[in-house]
């Protein structure tokens, strides 16, 4: 048996390499360079990074980088509650694996993320979806994830905002979520790494470990601040026993990060309200096109314009596949697209990322 079988995301585009192919798939918003981050946050890598140490970092994390996360981006929680990791990747396996074993039950917000369920799946998890409702908003139906509750359940994992259709829940109905993993004793880990892509500041939701003894929070640096060529993530969580096997599991992985790194994200983190700034007058320019996309080339698309985020799953009507429909984009403009085979969903949709500078030109190319 394959215990890491390789990714169908990385299969789907492993099959397009040397192409030539520009993506627009992604849910990060156009990546920083290093002139435009330095203009924003006021500072130069060069004297971020004069004084670095380049010994090995602590397993956990440097007291500097967990310090900035637990005074700027949490409210509820301490630097001791932080834990960094290599990316949100390694930040989710470690808590998957500290948590599941094999042939417990977890339940799952689709569409998703796949690494979010091919974890547990790793482990030898039972998987259940509860399904966001494409013809209601995207919206999440608490009575079916109760349901699911009272038939045994480990874990719930959620993903707010959401990846790939842009969803967002209220307060409210995130206060009933972590209701009803206290009644029912289950532990809720939410991929926060579009917090803060909030259209709005007022629909920004508190991070799950600040509010739920049971609750991980994990998030990172290269998705909502779009910086992804610094490799920090992080996972907070208030609970001690999980914490302690966190580290040991991360001690058979990257063991601790670059110092160089962490030295970065926590002088970057404390400029976050400028970063998020940028990336938001990015999607806020262009969700305005959103209103007039509903159509590539002859094909009808239907799109739930949403609040948070950059990325849409724009659902493709009549009898065209999302595959089908990717190979005809790629062939006529060289774009490539995330297909909803991809996401643990029957919808029939693709996956567009609207974050980027050059969304326009993708949107105007496609037209009829």
């Amino acid at each position: 048996m394959n215990t890491f079988p390789q990714l169908a995301m990385a299969q789907f585009s492993d099959q397009y390499k040397d192409q030539g192919l520009q993506s627009m798939h992604a849910t990060n918003p156009q990546a920083f360079s290093q002139v435009e981050l330095e203009q924003t946050i006021g500072h130069s890598f060069k004297d971020i990074l004069q004084d670095v140490n380049l010994g090995f970092a602590p397993d956990e994390g440097t007291t500097g980088l967990r310090q900035t996360l637990a005074q700027y981006h949490y409210e509820g929680c301490k630097k001791t509650d932080v834990i960094t990791h290599a990316g949100a990747q390694e930040a989710l396996f470690c808590a998957f694996h500290a948590v599941l074993n094999k042939g417990d039950k977890v339940l799952a917000v689709a569409p998703i993320f796949e690494p979010l369920v091919q974890i547990p799946l790793n482990i030898g998890c039972e998987i259940n979806y509860v399904h966001l409702d494409s013809d209601d908003n995207w919206s999440l139906d608490l009575d079916m994830v109760e349901k699911y509750f009272s038939l045994g359940c480990k874990l719930f994992i959620i993903n707010f905002p959401h990846n790939p259709t842009g969803a967002l829940i209220n307060n409210k109905e995130l206060m009933s979520m972590v209701s009803l993993c206290a009644k029912y004793d289950v532990w809720l880990l939410s991929d926060e790494v579009f917090r803060g892509l909030e259209h709005s500041i007022r629909n920004r939701l508190p991070a799950v470990a600040d509010i739920y003894h049971k609750g991980i929070s994990v998030g990172v640096i290269s998705k909502a601040f779009a910086i992804p060529g610094i490799r920090v993530g992080w996972l907070v969580c208030k609970n001690k026993e999980l914490k302690k096997r966190v580290v040991d599991i991360k001690g058979y992985l990257s063991i601790c990060n670059s110092q160089v790194d962490e030295q970065l994200a926590a002088m970057i983190l404390k400029k976050a309200d400028k970063l998020l700034e940028r990336n938001l007058k990015i999607i806020r320019k262009n969700k305005v096109l959103l209103q007039d996309f509903n159509y590539i080339y002859d094909i009808k698309i239907n799109i739930i314009i949403p609040n948070s985020g950059c990325c849409i799953f724009a659902k493709v009507n009549g009898q065209v596949t999302s595959l089908s429909l990717i190979d005809r984009i790629i062939n006529k403009n060289k774009y490539l697209l995330y297909p909803s085979t991809l996401f643990k969903t029957d919808v029939n949709a693709l996956r567009i990322g609207f974050g980027g500078r050059d969304f326009e030109r993708f949107m105007l190319a496609l037209q009829p």
